[in-house]
């Protein structure tokens, strides 16, 4: 398949930067534990959305915070198990986190297909949706950058699964991302462990996901860093896939393998998450 010119791939993630946020907050009920504050907190994005999120603070450390924003996989939602799980290990070591749902996830369900809100026969609705949550990101940046409590010269980003591809095209054009970490995911969808109901489907799919291949954008990381985390057997993301973005991505990178599933990253790699955020954005603490 030819690659995409990368100007015209560049038109699908501009949007008005002036755009007013119109941002909402209210303090929730529901923090990780104890030693943080959460806040529920919706603001406005390209195209007339609205972007549900959850910003936990830690309130053990001193502002401004080191900040990182946090994507979920495709039928996740930011108050995914995995997702606190992530966002509450690095609350605990000083962070503040931001963890969006990403377009028809969560808050931003409609009803679809038999009630579910992401159907996997639409890609182009589904590409539509990668390509929105990018920006929607974006804007969470946005959002960042009007809070004194946040030290903007110190925020990173994780995304795993879907979130780690639609991460990986958002950090490619946000400069003000310093360190991306994306787990369990990988490029060149036509290696991604998939099924269609047939060849010509197959195709259809691809097609439509070539737009928004993590492939085409993640050497536009560099120079800042990237680490990459998958599993060794992972039944979405094969090895192909995983090395094909690695190989894609150009120096700072690295890549560590756990002996998993696509959905049970070990405690171990919160830890290399804290640890490669910590040499990226605090490297004298």
């Amino acid at each position: 398949m030819h690659f995409c010119a990368e100007d015209v791939l560049d038109e699908f993630y501009k949007y008005d930067k002036d755009l007013p946020l119109n941002a909402s907050e209210s303090e929730s009920l529901s923090a990780p534990d104890a030693a943080s504050k959460e806040f529920h907190v919706t603001f406005d994005s390209a195209r007339d959305q609205r972007v549900c999120s959850l910003l936990t603070l830690p309130e053990q450390a001193l502002p401004p915070y080191p900040a990182v924003i946090i994507l979920h996989g495709v039928f996740g939602h930011k108050s995914s198990p995995n997702q606190l799980k992530r966002s509450a290990h690095l609350v605990r070591a000083g962070y503040a986190t931001l963890r969006i749902d990403a377009q028809y996830c969560g808050e931003r369900q409609i009803p679809f297909i038999n009630g579910a809100s992401i159907h996997p026969r639409y890609y182009y609705r589904n590409r539509d949706a990668m390509i929105q949550t990018a920006l929607d990101l974006m804007r969470a940046v946005d959002y960042l950058a009007t809070r004194q409590d946040v030290d903007m010269r110190k925020v990173g980003f994780a995304g795993f699964s879907m979130g780690g591809a639609v991460g990986a095209i958002f950090s490619s054009y946000e400069e003000r991302i310093k360190a991306v970490v994306l787990g369990i995911t990988g490029g060149d969808f036509s290696k991604w462990k998939v099924s269609a109901p047939d060849g010509r489907a197959l195709e259809r799919m691809l097609q439509a996901y070539h737009l928004v291949d993590p492939i085409h954008y993640v050497r536009k990381i560099s120079p800042r860093r990237l680490l990459m985390q998958n599993a060794r057997n992972d039944i979405i993301i094969s090895r192909d896939a995983a090395e094909a973005l690695f190989n894609a991505a150009l120096d700072p990178k690295q890549i560590i393998w756990y002996d998993c599933g696509h959905a049970d990253m070990p405690d171990e790699s919160l830890e290399d998450m804290r640890r490669f955020f910590d040499e990226c954005l605090r490297p004298n603490t």
